[in-house]
């Protein structure tokens, strides 16, 4: 890859970013209004930040596999995928009394980890 490659992958990516930061910005922004005027569905102890947590990590996903799927892209890494399920769990945790978020986010954590090293270009392990 030569660093006209590079540049450009890095553009893309820069855009791919500002993508998702908008887009969960204007979510959390139509959450809080919705909140502000009493009209945000009550469900468990849910309140605007669990809404939150919950589109941007919904929104996460959606992007990160176009961002798989596209031939053109390629820019997904499995730290997307893992920041979108975290924040789809902790959303998620706010619709329920109990407190279980903490140790499935660790051991997603530990899964991206895992799956992160298996599939490595250089990985020796599934050789």
């Amino acid at each position: 890859m030569n660093f006209e490659e590079i540049a450009d992958k890095m553009e893309v990516r820069k855009r791919y970013e500002t993508l998702y930061w908008a887009g969960a910005l204007i979510w959390a922004g139509l959450m809080f209004g919705a909140e502000s005027l009493g009209i945000l569905p009550q469900v468990g102890q849910a309140d605007a930040w669990t809404w939150v947590f919950v589109g941007v990590g919904l929104y996460g996903t959606l992007i990160n596999i176009y961002g798989t799927a596209s031939p053109n892209l390629k820019i997904t890494t499995t730290e997307d995928y893992l920041w979108s399920g975290f924040w789809l769990l902790l959303g998620l945790s706010g619709f329920f009394a109990v407190d279980i978020f903490w140790p499935i986010a660790l051991v997603l954590i530990g899964v991206a980890i895992v799956v992160k090293q298996l599939f490595r270009q250089d990985s020796t392990i599934l050789s």
